[in-house]
């Protein structure tokens, strides 16, 4: 059979767009929080990928993925326009000054493509620099960085080697070093670009991780080597050899502790001491966090930060800030009208977002952003009252509305009677709901527990409102009860006699059970039982006293635990068979000094050193009280 020429084109395309779907979904598998980005891109930047992050990769990239796709997605944005500002004829009057700036980065003669957009052979950073070209106008930020500021930024010298410790991004640059006509960087590193995509507070910012990045340069540097980042987390040096990580050469060449030596010679080890003096004098907190506190505070910091980052670039900076505890009000406000839908929902879904700002994203075209706010507790009653109105037939937004503690009493009065069970079951769990309310979802139909046992577990449900329950048949609900600190004295002891051992648990760990009650389940047979009636906050001391002798190491720990134990019952473990058990007596406030100095000697070393600084600290009180005594007495 013959096959014309547009049905061989579209065979073609067709095993080419197969080829591309596969790609696309091996990257989107091994990079999943990647998905939108890798969905949205076009297949000949999916070929740059696989070429570098396939499942057979064929060409080498200094940058890890997670930095890559960063300048990949915003350079495919641009890449159509950039081959025709490159291509445009210039004139002696008006020379194509874009293309003169490239050719002179990368002159023609020695780099790998013809045109800035020939995707399969430019890397990252030459698209970075391509860019930063293409905007030579709005640059990136400010870099005329003082002398006396940058040599604030010094940690000191050893030998040839200049260290640094980058405090801002302008520093981060200028120590690094760049060429200050093209801006072109003397390194790769993602932390000293000159344009585009610098990503120094996206690393140094990061809340939860005590991140620190020194610069080892040594004077007249020509080699990859002699261009050392250096990443301090938590404390310790980062040295796995990651290749484009936070300890690099020049080249984006993973450091380890055998390539950091060879680099430095004879200096390592003076290096790795000044380093590790001034990791520890920061006391956990890098001076570049100060400018993402002060970014949640300041919009003018913010808009600071994120000026001329990409979109994703921006939302991660973002993201670190709409996490800080004190994020002003202003901020929020702002962040309410990205573009983003992710920074729309973080702030619809904050609880310091204010009540008009929530209003506001009530409306939002994003019905992701509106459930978030309708989930929100700091969102008005006129914004919930809103959202039941306009909603009355959606079971997904009622949910919502029945959960929210802020809501209404009389619309939690009206959602209690919607003959959907769900949404009933929101209005039981709703701590705001009112207890007349709660007391009639008490008596919701037989084969729907669920809102009974909404009602069972709702802090606020009142005490006569439990005893009514105390019969149902249900034994979620009995076990729910069975733990509630509302629950009345005489029903506690009811379930103390039930069948179901999880009923009778709750009632010994729970702190409303009447002493009564724990001294009859202290000798209940189930192991579980007893256990939980040493760890009651309630039990009384005669009671942990028997508990003491249990053959059972959970009771016994229990007893050792408790605060009402006793100095005598305490003295009664010092020869307990279980080593944790001895342990946790031996480093107790309350322990006799003469089970203390048994203790000492016993044949486990934790054991002893606990009993040991126990003693030590004893005698140090004692000896401080005495001279105390001592002054008074001679004032």
């Amino acid at each position: 059979m013959r096959i014309n020429r547009n049905q061989l084109r579209s065979l073609v395309e067709r095993v080419l767009l197969e080829g591309f779907k596969d790609d696309q979904r091996y990257l989107t598998e091994k990079y999943p929080a990647h998905v939108n980005n890798l969905n949205s891109l076009p297949p000949k930047w999916i070929s740059w990928l696989t070429a570098r992050f396939g499942e057979r990769p064929k060409t080498e990239e200094a940058h890890p993925f997670e930095d890559a796709i960063v300048t990949v997605v915003n350079f495919s944005k641009k890449d159509a326009g950039l081959s025709v500002k490159y291509a445009a004829p210039g004139t002696e009057e008006r020379p194509n000054v874009f293309k003169a700036s490239v050719d002179e980065a990368f002159p023609p003669e020695s780099r790998s493509w013809s045109s800035p957009t020939d995707t399969m052979q430019i890397t990252v950073d030459e698209m970075e620099l391509i860019l930063g070209l293409s905007e030579r106008k709005k640059e990136s930020f400010k870099t005329d960085v003082s002398e006396e500021e940058m040599e604030s930024d010094r940690v000191g010298k050893v030998g040839p080697w200049n260290l640094w410790m980058p405090t801002t991004r302008e520093r981060s640059c200028k120590i690094a070093g760049y060429d200050p006509v093209t801006r072109q960087p003397k390194t790769t590193w993602c932390t000293a670009r000159m344009a585009g995509s610098n990503l120094f507070y996206n690393y140094i910012g990061r809340p939860g991780i005590n991140m620190t990045l020194f610069y080892i340069i040594r004077d007249n540097p020509k080699q990859d080597q002699d261009w050392l980042s250096l990443g301090f987390i938590n404390g310790e040096p980062t040295l796995d050899g990651m290749h484009g990580g936070i300890s690099v050469d020049r080249a984006n060449n993973g450091l380890t502790e055998q390539s950091l030596r060879a680099a430095l010679g004879p200096d390592h080890d003076e290096i790795m001491e000044v380093l590790t003096e001034k990791n520890e004098s920061l006391g956990g907190v890098h001076p570049a966090r100060v400018k993402i506190v002060a970014a949640a505070k300041s919009l003018k910091d913010l808009n600071y930060l994120i000026k001329s980052l990409s979109k994703d670039e921006a939302a991660d900076i973002i993201g670190m800030v709409i996490k800080e505890p004190n994020i002003s009000p202003e901020v929020l406000a702002f962040l309410s009208s990205d573009k983003d839908t992710k920074v729309r929902r973080v702030v619809a879904s904050n609880t310091s977002t204010p009540a008009e700002t929530l209003q506001v994203l009530a409306h939002d075209l994003n019905s992701e952003v509106r459930m978030d706010v309708v989930s929100n507790p700091s969102a008005s009653s006129e914004t919930l009252q809103e959202f039941f109105r306009n909603n009355k037939d959606d079971t997904k937004i009622l949910r919502k509305v029945a959960s929210n503690p802020s809501t209404p009493a009389e619309i939690l009065r009206t959602l209690a009677r919607n003959p959907v069970t769900l949404i009933r079951i929101s209005v039981s769990s709703n701590p705001s709901t009112p207890a007349e309310t709660l007391h009639t979802l008490a008596s919701d139909p037989e084969d729907l527990a669920d809102v009974r046992l909404g009602v069972a577990r709702n802090p606020s449900t009142p005490a006569e409102t439990l005893r009514a329950l105390a019969s149902d048949k249900n034994l979620s609900v009995l076990r729910a009860i069975a733990k509630h600190k509302s629950t009345p004295t005489e029903t506690l002891q009811t379930l103390a006699l039930h069948d179901d051992p999880d009923v009778v648990t709750n009632v010994a760990s729970n702190p409303s059970t009447p002493v009564k009650t724990l001294q009859t389940l202290a000798v209940h047979p189930s192991a579980f039982v007893r256990a939980w009636v040493s760890y009651n906050p309630l039990a009384p001391t005669e009671t942990l006293h028997t508990l003491a002798s249990d053959k059972e190491v959970s009771v016994r720990l229990g007893v050792v635990k408790h605060p009402s134990t006793s100095a005598e019952t305490l003295r009664t473990f010092a020869n307990d068979p279980s080593r944790e058990i001895r342990k946790k007596v031996a480093s107790r406030k309350l322990t006799p000094t003469e089970t203390l100095r048994t203790l000492a000697n016993d044949k486990e070393s934790d054991v002893r050193k606990a009993a040991n600084d126990n003693l030590a600290a004893r005698e140090q009180g004692l000896n401080e009280r005495r001279l105390r005594r001592l002054i008074r007495q001679m004032l």
